[in-house]
């Protein structure tokens, strides 16, 4: 009888670790999709995991996954109801305001997506990707105050993050005072060049007059990158400053070839 029970209590547990290595198989396998870009097989895996074990607490989160999915898909609307659902489960989720704040902003909706990135602040105070993309908001809607409130937290939390550093030079440069920009433009560059970087430090300079030191930059730029169009508008306007206007237009075509809009080139020539 002993032996009987001990062998009744080994089905039982081989059941439960096979429950609990399907549950595990599922994300693994939804995983291995992500890294393919495959969100629908992803989402379906997920959702076989959570359908193996119902009262898993971890499934919140793999609906919030699954709610990312087919934003990554293209169905927003589908993606705010889902994330929605996720939310009402586990009202306190900052993963899941900021997911659902994402999809906010992409659909144009920026109160809306405010409202959770504040939420997500008053939930955690630390919480760095809230106060990025509510300082990027509030900064692109001229709120300097608030944006400066934000990039200070930035500051404290990671400071030598280059999200923080682009920010604040971005902040500073749409303020005019270029300095200070040029100074985080510079430990950006310090740590990693990219084109954007050289861009917008050589914008910096061409505001305060220093063209040989913006031609340099521009430069460099194009160095690392041939196809970034913002380095031949930015070289068009040096063109223009220096009133080298064929220079200028030559530079605008090749800004326009790679993506630069008409709008914002007739802009440039407007001026």
């Amino acid at each position: 009888m002993k032996k009987m029970l001990l062998a009744a209590a080994a089905v039982i547990m081989s059941g439960l670790l096979l429950v609990a290595s399907d549950y595990i198989k599922y994300i693994e396998l939804a995983d291995e999709a992500v890294k393919k870009q495959d969100w629908n097989r992803a989402e379906a895996l997920l959702r076989e995991a959570m359908q193996s074990e119902p009262s898993n607490p971890q499934n919140v989160m793999l609906l919030s996954n699954v709610g990312m999915f087919q934003f990554y898909r293209g169905e927003d609307s589908l993606a705010l109801h889902t994330l929605s659902e996720a939310r009402a489960i586990a009202p306190a989720s900052t993963v899941i305001l900021n997911n659902r704040a994402k999809v906010l902003l992409h659909m144009g909706r920026e109160e809306d997506a405010m409202r959770d990135y504040d939420k997500v602040v008053e939930i955690d105070s630390l919480n760095y990707d809230a106060y990025f993309n509510r300082g990027y908001l509030r900064l692109i809607h001229g709120d300097s105050a608030g944006a400066r409130a934000d990039l200070g937290m930035l500051e404290q939390i990671k400071p030598d993050d280059p999200n923080t550093l682009l920010l604040l030079a971005v902040m500073y440069s749409n303020r005019g005072r270029y300095d200070e920009s040029v100074s985080y433009y510079n430990k950006l560059i310090k740590k990693v060049e990219k084109a954007e970087y050289y861009t917008g430090r050589a914008m910096c300079r061409l505001a305060k007059g220093d063209f040989a030191e913006a031609s340099d930059d521009i430069g460099r730029g194009l160095e690392l990158d041939q196809e970034d169009g913002e380095l031949y508008y930015c070289r068009a306007y040096l063109h223009l400053l220096q009133y080298r206007e064929e220079d200028a237009k030559a530079d605008a075509a090749l800004a326009l070839r790679h993506g630069v809009s008409k709008a914002r080139i007739d802009e440039l020539f407007a001026q």
